[in-house]
């Protein structure tokens, strides 16, 4: 259902509730999800991902990167100072339409990228300048891996391989037999998860996707997804990829079985303070599913 439908409602379906696409919300509709939250939580619903508590990009990557789980850090476009360790790029705190500029290997590009970002129309209040911490897992070919926090599981799911460091959806057999076979064998295995769940809990988020590499070793994660799409490569040429499908897809649906929600009576919302809360806004954001 969108915001604005379960912002209205009175009435709501005794079921598993998963506040998504947080990083959409402006202010206001923000603190408006966070108090229709602690009503459907306290009227007994089970309910997933406090607007109040999750960190979107730029809150998560610094705490990652001060907790010692990320190598790399994060910037606002007034906290630029001479420890930033190039290369870096440009993106906008929201949104999942990727970087704004290619990678960035001094302060005087940084600069004329802030610039252009700034005069082109971009808030610099939504600007983030981020360090790169990626590399190929063979010669020119990149790997991003993803898994997904449901509920208590951590479930891993299928990688995009490119032959350029934003891998976004990847290019299909890129990868070839011996890497889709690795592949299998992580997934089944799935040696990331505590890594993994620490972050998850960092972000305050019971349900999403997260993105991350392998950089010197080490896992960096990248961002984590409250509405991600999810990928179908049932028709993949390589047979150990299929495989891969095939087992993250039901480690999925057995997660989201896990948390499904008894049947029973329509729950009534209290809804004197969101009420109240709801005349001072005619704006109200409706999610759509995103890549």
């Amino acid at each position: 259902m969108t915001y604005d439908q379960l912002l209205r409602s009175r009435w709501l379906r005794r079921a598993t509730y998963v506040f998504a696409d947080i990083d959409r919300l402006g202010f206001w509709d923000l603190e408006l999800a966070a108090h229709v939250y602690l009503e459907m939580e306290r009227s007994g619903l089970r309910v997933l991902n406090n607007p109040a508590r999750v960190k979107t990009r730029y809150a998560l990557l610094r705490a990652l990167h001060r907790a010692g789980l990320n190598d790399f850090n994060i910037y606002r476009a007034d906290e630029i100072n001479s420890s930033i360790r190039f290369p870096v790029f440009l993106r906008r705190i929201q949104l999942h339409d990727g970087p704004l500029t290619d990678l960035l290997n001094s302060a005087r590009e940084l600069e004329n990228a802030l610039a252009a970002a700034v005069n082109g129309g971009t808030p610099i209040e939504n600007l983030v300048v981020i360090e790169f911490a990626a590399e190929p897992v063979r010669p020119a070919l990149y790997r991003k891996f993803g898994a997904f926090r449901i509920g208590e599981e951590i479930v891993p799911t299928i990688s995009a391989h490119d032959t350029v460091w934003l891998t976004k959806f990847g290019q299909l057999g890129i990868a070839g037999e011996t890497l889709y076979c690795d592949e299998l064998e992580l997934v089944k295995t799935n040696p990331f998860a505590e890594h993994l769940r620490k972050a998850f809990e960092i972000a305050g988020i019971e349900y999403g996707r997260a993105d991350f590499g392998i950089y010197k070793g080490s896992i960096q994660m990248y961002e984590i997804n409250t509405n991600s799409m999810i990928n179908d490569s049932s028709l993949h040429p390589c047979a150990a990829r299929r495989e891969s499908t095939r087992f993250c897809w039901e480690k999925y649906l057995e997660a989201l079985r896990a948390l499904d929600t008894d049947g029973g009576r329509p729950v009534r919302l209290p809804n004197g303070t969101l009420q109240h809360r709801r005349v001072r806004t005619n704006l109200f954001v409706r999610t759509r599913p995103t890549g």
